[in-house]
């Protein structure tokens, strides 16, 4: 009988989940990523600053670093903290075609796997100054989205040294989110079955 107390509880873990909306927006910019032995931190001008493990954060440090870094032609970000004060960063970087060669196309989508994406007239890319710009020396434009999904707010910066120091500020959009508990048909139906499947487990079943 634990078999079906276990399938049970199974159901009801299955049935239950957290769904999260942005309760409050603010913007910011992120002006560094810095160092220090605990991992890597992203540096705000006027919010909280953020740390990451440095395995999830590096491989964008590293794309910075390198020559097809260098090519940006712009890049924002958006931050969402979560009420335990876990962070979620994603990067959005825009490299121009014109500025590449065959080669480097192939390193963006096989490498770091990027997209290509032709913006139409519409696009809210074209309001973009930087990218405004490089769109009339092409129509397409190499692109991808970062995420670092394993970060926690640092509300007191230790003492770190930098590895990136933007040249510009990166424009990030914060959003403060809540969470709320779902209820699925899943879960509804486990506690329906609830009073007939827990007498049923033989004291013991758990230890067993």
């Amino acid at each position: 009988m634990f078999k079906y107390g276990f399938i049970f509880l199974l159901s009801l873990l299955a049935g239950c989940s957290t769904t999260y909306s942005p309760e409050k927006t603010d913007n910011t910019t992120i002006t560094a990523i810095a160092e220090d032995q605990s991992g890597l931190y992203v540096l705000t001008a006027d919010q909280p600053s953020y740390l990451f493990p440095k395995a999830e954060l590096a491989p964008f440090v590293q794309f910075w670093q390198s020559s097809l870094g260098a090519k940006l032609a712009h890049l924002s970000s958006g931050i969402q903290v979560f009420p335990n004060k876990e962070v979620r960063v994603t990067f959005y970087i825009y490299i121009a075609a014109h500025q590449l060669s065959d080669s480097e196309k192939t390193a963006l989508l096989e490498g770091y796997k990027f997209q290509v994406f032709k913006p139409d007239s519409a696009s809210f890319v074209r309001h973009i100054p930087a990218l405004a710009k490089a769109l009339e020396h092409t129509d397409t434009l190499y692109i991808r989205q970062a995420t670092m999904g394993q970060g926690s707010v640092v509300e007191h910066l230790p003492a770190t040294h930098p590895v990136i120091t933007f040249p510009a500020p990166v424009q990030a959009k914060v959003e403060q989110m809540k969470g709320s508990l779902s209820t699925t048909p899943n879960l509804i139906e486990s506690i329906i079955w609830a009073p007939f499947v827990i007498p049923a487990l033989p004291l013991g079943a758990i230890s067993n």
